[in-house]
């Protein structure tokens, strides 16, 4: 996994002594190897988050959003270069590698931290996976004729059991087998369709002209409803007409904005791999152009879908904007393209969860050694099958138990997110590069400003993270306006008051 800082050595003569140990690796600077890098770079930072966006941006207004996002993608791009000058001063090119330098709780917290984000980015493909199955259940329901819950899904079960059963089909004779690849190499040649699949869901998205009104109650309903079908006894609520996209937007939901778009940044962990041939002074400008062409098109990728997703369907926007589109091929075609997509970026998280829980058992092997003395320490490729079938199952039962991925994308981006992204970097930067500078060096300052941010971002988002999560189970006066109404009736959406008060749901 790490390599030696031999081989940036110069290849010495065959023979001299020892010239067989020393090699030399001249790094691909062509275009096309370039362009490659920056290709696959662009598959790992365009993920579910981008879908969520437009939600993000319907809670603050398009100008807040627009500069938030922007002051997001700054902090990241900073961190980032502050993560690649660690890389190049310590000849590491992972987390893992410099986290170890760092010590053993900065290693521990980043092996947590980096676990608990990419098993939570799985869960949010099988979530979106598992939406898209469900509108096939649909209409194979209405194809037959049939209804209940078998084809279409109800206000308790997210997913009708059809769904379940296609979803849970896909995840063990697709996912699973692609899963326990003990090395992502062979699915390299993948990258470059699923990235052509997200370029394809994102012009749909842009280029798709918002739903007739008079089906606007139906797509804000819920996948299994058929508000035409006199004998579906789920409930048919009107929804109020949409607002316009406003450009300033402040509400208790605002707070929430901050998290989603730190979870889609948070991709700084691919990077070093990645540039693992470029991290020489001489090809170091190399390097910056390739970060600087992905990180600059990542965000104007992002800021395209959020204004235009927010801009298009106003406060209607959906958690994930294709429940927005209306029905068509095209879109059609979009939701399996973010499927396939997603199917070839699954296991490669799977795989960085495996290589987190291998690095945290070696350390709880070592801490256990009752000496110094060398002993092997067991790899945990012995387990590799148990390991890699827990965390498919265990990401396929939290997507069937928790599908909220607004309110996964809010936790992981206010808690794991920023750690990834912000703390670790800044650790990295002031332990391996900054001790040569200045307290009051600008450099230092913003390497602390890194942490203010990431501080702000966790003591902003997770109150409000919490109390929307509460509210699902109940509402207090102090945030939820209340009547003295006694009937309360939980819905998918937070608590709804009924039977002699006057209704809330909890939304701004």
């Amino acid at each position: 996994m790490f390599q030696s800082a031999s081989r940036y050595l110069p290849a010495l003569p065959a023979g001299l002594p020892g010239a067989k140990f020393l090699r030399f690796e001249v790094p691909d600077t062509t275009f096309y190897s370039l362009a490659g890098t920056t290709f696959n770079l662009l598959n790992g930072t365009t993920g579910p988050g981008l879908l969520a966006l437009p939600l993000a941006f319907s809670r603050c207004g398009y100008l807040t959003a627009a500069s938030l996002l922007l002051l997001t993608f700054g902090f990241n791009h900073l961190a980032l270069q502050y993560l690649l000058k660690s890389c190049l001063a310590t000849r590491e090119h992972s987390y893992i590698g410099l986290s170890l330098r760092a010590g053993p709780h900065v290693a521990a917290m980043v092996d947590w931290a980096s676990l608990v984000f990419f098993f939570g980015s799985c869960v949010s493909y099988l979530v979106i996976i598992g939406d898209t199955f469900s509108l096939v259940s649909a209409h194979i329901g209405a194809w037959l004729g049939a209804a209940g819950p078998f084809y279409k899904a109800g206000v308790a079960l997210h997913y009708s059991y059809l769904s379940l059963g296609m979803l849970s089909a896909f995840t063990g004779f697709c996912l699973l087998p692609l899963s326990m690849l003990r090395s992502m190499d062979s699915l390299q040649v993948t990258s470059g369709v699923a990235m052509l699949c997200i370029i394809y869901a994102i012009g749909v998205i842009v280029c798709t002209p918002p739903q007739p009104a008079s089906l606007r109650d139906a797509a804000s309903l819920p996948l299994s409803v058929d508000p035409f079908d006199p004998s579906d006894e789920s409930p048919k609520e009107q929804t109020p007409s949409p607002q316009a996209a406003v450009p300033f937007r402040f509400s208790s939901e605002s707070m929430l904005a901050l998290p989603t778009m730190a979870f889609c940044f948070a991709s700084q962990s691919l990077f070093p791999p990645a540039l693992e041939t470029l991290h020489q002074p001489a090809t170091y400008h190399h390097l910056q152009n390739v970060v600087d062409v992905t990180m600059y098109t990542t965000f104007a990728l992002h800021l395209l879908v959020g204004l235009s997703g927010y801009l298009r369907y106003g406060s209607e926007t959906a958690p994930n904007v294709l429940d927005n589109l209306p029905p068509s091929p095209a879109v059609g075609v979009a939701r399996l393209a973010i499927v396939l997509a997603f199917a070839f970026t699954y296991p490669m998280m799977i795989f960085l969860c495996r290589m987190h829980i291998q690095s945290i058992m070696a350390r709880w092997e070592l801490a256990s050694q009752p000496t110094d003395a060398p002993t092997p320490v067991p790899s945990v490729e012995s387990y590799h099958r148990l390991v890699s079938v827990l965390l498919v199952g265990a990401s396929l039962a939290c997507s069937v138990l928790f599908p909220n991925i607004d309110m996964l994308f809010g936790l992981l981006g206010g808690t794991t997110a920023v750690v990834i992204s912000f703390v670790a970097p800044s650790i990295f930067w002031d332990q391996f590069v900054g001790y040569m500078y200045k307290w009051s060096h600008p450099r230092k300052l913003m390497s602390r400003a890194l942490l203010g941010f990431a501080a702000l971002i966790a003591s902003l988002a997770l109150p409000a993270i919490v109390v929307d999560i509460l509210g699902d189970l109940y509402a207090t006066a102090w945030w939820v306006p209340m009547s003295t109404g006694s009937g309360l009736r939980q819905w998918s959406g937070g608590i709804q008051i009924v039977e002699g008060g006057a209704q809330s749901n909890g939304q701004t």
